[in-house]
């Protein structure tokens, strides 16, 4: 392509090639990105995608075709669509027919408009539910699968920045129209938020810090504040930014003993197959932990929960997390300088599992919104026995 070629042209056929390369799930997409290819090489071409705004818009729509949520752009605009699940507050699975509501995350918009788990959505915005999920599907709409019907479901149920949202449930045989406020709840003041619990039970909540340093020091200081309790209760819930392994790891390492691997990576991986993790601090969490998982424990708090898991270091109670799959590097764009995050190796329990398709083995609704907080009980449950 000539280097005089428009710029969002050069990003088009550079996005095109880098997914082709190097996405470790291109196979079932590779019919649908072709398509999208083609149609984002006119597209690039008309005045629109000379501003700013409608290249932006390009790639995004052209990255909604990929239907995986751990991809993403390093950049947005005030009307780029939110990122599931770090800007999302519901969760919609497709059963028997039916778009059912399975999990609300509790202080969000969803909550607050009495959005309720076991709802069945028939429409979005006013739009009947398939129309809407459809409206996120570009090419391949007549074999559509149910992980792509699932995955344009939510992203239209998350919206756009600036964008009103509303949904109407049919709940007891009656269909009520919800209008929902912004989707994320408000940041907490702490990295790391701890209390003890009545029956001598130490709680920390990591609060959406895994990929902030400062976490690990506020973790250790909770487990001193918190040192003496008959057990533990380790809460993931609210990591859907995921992180990085350099603050996981060293949270795991108060846990154990010695040296021990915790994940696995697939074989793009260029590094060391086999993850460990290494034990350190004063002292070790010695008695039971119960690890809290749902669908906002994304990526690195997913890790953590195999980790946990896969480490036989806790019981993990919840439901399916986040599902963000594989390990995610970053491919910068030539014209424009914003970079594309892609996962571009797989990323596995210790005894082989995707790790976007383990779920906690004890299942129990994790997110609830402004209902009784049941995962937690659960674990209080089992650590009282």
């Amino acid at each position: 392509m000539p280097e005089t070629a428009p710029g969002a042209l050069q990003d088009v056929e550079a996005l095109c090639q880098t997914v082709r390369e190097h996405y470790v799930y291109f196979a079932p997409r590779e019919a649908v990105w072709e398509a999208t290819c083609e149609s984002a090489k006119e597209a690039a071409l008309k005045p629109k995608a000379e501003t700013p705004a409608g290249h932006l818009s390009l790639l995004e729509t052209m990255l909604d075709q990929l239907w995986d949520n751990h991809v993403s752009l390093n950049i947005n605009s005030s009307s780029s669509p939110r990122l599931v699940p770090s800007g999302s507050d519901y969760w919609i699975d497709f059963k028997g027919g039916k778009a059912i509501v399975t999990a609300v995350r509790p202080g969000s918009g969803a909550a607050a408009a009495g959005l309720e788990v076991g709802d069945q959505a028939v429409a979005l915005n006013g739009v009947p539910i398939l129309s809407a999920a459809l409206d996120r599907i570009g090419y391949g709409r007549n074999a559509v699968s149910e992980a792509r019907l699932i995955w344009a479901l939510n992203a239209q149920a998350a919206g756009y920045r600036g964008q009103l949202r509303g949904v109407t449930v049919e709940r007891g045989g009656t269909e009520t129209d919800l209008v929902l406020e912004e989707p994320v709840p408000d940041t907490p003041e702490a990295l790391v938020s701890h209390e003890r619990l009545t029956g001598n039970i130490g709680y920390i909540r990591i609060e959406d810090s895994l990929g902030d340093e400062a976490a690990v020091e506020a973790f250790d200081a909770a487990l001193e504040e918190l040192k003496g309790v008959d057990g533990w209760i380790i809460d993931l819930r609210n990591t859907p930014s995921g992180g990085n392994t350099s603050v996981a790891e060293p949270m795991l390492g108060r846990f154990i003993r010695g040296v021990r691997p915790y994940q696995k990576a697939g074989p793009r991986w260029e590094g060391e197959a086999v993850r460990r993790v290494a034990s350190r601090g004063p002292w070790r969490v010695k008695r039971p932990v119960a690890v809290l998982a749902g669908r906002w424990t994304g990526s690195m708090g997913e890790g953590m929960a195999i980790g946990f898991d896969g480490l036989r270091r806790a019981r993990v109670f919840g439901s399916p997390m986040a599902a963000l799959a594989g390990g995610v590097e970053v491919y910068k764009l030539p014209a424009s300088g914003w970079s594309v995050r892609l996962p571009s190796y797989n990323l596995y329990h210790i005894k082989g599992m995707e790790r976007h398709v383990w779920h906690p083995t004890h299942e129990v609704t994790a997110d609830n919104g402004a209902g009784p907080d049941l995962a937690l009980q659960a674990a209080l449950d089992w650590l009282a026995r």
